[in-house]
């Protein structure tokens, strides 16, 4: 990059960076999560102050960057228009790993870089429209169908354990009835009599029914 100076201090500093903080770094500002991110709070979230934009600058001042750049290889991005090719996190890192003491003397960008990595990709990225086309992931398939069996399962045992509740209820009917009829009493209490047996017969029906 034309008028890019980088002090031997700069260098110094650069190279004591790790390699994860430069990946994320880069990571966070030019793909981001859903939004753009500025220097100063790539630095924030990164190294955890504001204050250390400067060496989030550095590191892409180092790659060859200069101006604004956040967010310029999100997802949708030009690059990926006109590429068909979705820049992730692996190609940061590959970049950085590649290149550990940055490409600012040898003119590489990282969107060089990417131009080799197109024609090695086996499957081109879909765009949005594509993407909405496409049917629903295999796993998906399988977790709703688990979800299905796991339901008519728990259907299947709240029905017998219902039916059991329902034919003890009719036992207990049949019991009440027996002892009153032992006791002589059946007849006294016909009335009550007459609704057990009409609670223990609607019992049983309901069992025979389901």
């Amino acid at each position: 990059m034309a008028g890019n100076t980088i002090t031997s201090d700069e260098v110094s500093q650069f190279k004591s960076l790790p390699v994860k903080k430069k990946v994320d770094s880069m990571e966070l500002y030019l793909i981001g999560d859903g939004r753009k991110y500025t220097m100063q709070e790539v630095g924030a979230r990164i190294f955890g102050n504001e204050n250390y934009s400067y060496s989030v600058s550095l590191i892409h001042r180092c790659y060859n960057f200069s101006g604004q750049n956040g967010g310029k290889y999100r997802n949708g991005c030009k690059f990926e228009q006109t590429y068909r090719y979705r820049v992730t996190r692996a190609d940061i890192e590959a970049f950085v790993r590649a290149y550990p003491d940055g490409t600012f003397r040898n003119g590489v960008t990282f969107e060089d870089f990417l131009r080799t990595r197109v024609g090695s990709a086996k499957v081109p990225t879909l765009n949005p429209q594509q993407q909405a086309q496409r049917s629903v992931p295999q796993e998906y398939s399988r977790q709703n169908t688990n979800n299905a069996k796991n339901n008519q399962m728990t259907n299947a045992e709240s029905d017998k354990g219902l039916r059991i509740a329902v034919l003890i209820i009719g036992l207990i009917g049949v019991l009440i009835l027996f002892i009153m009829f032992s006791t002589g009493v059946l007849f006294d209490h016909w009335i009550i009599a007459l609704i057990i047996l009409f609670w223990t017969c609607s019992a049983f029906f309901t069992v025979i029914e389901s």
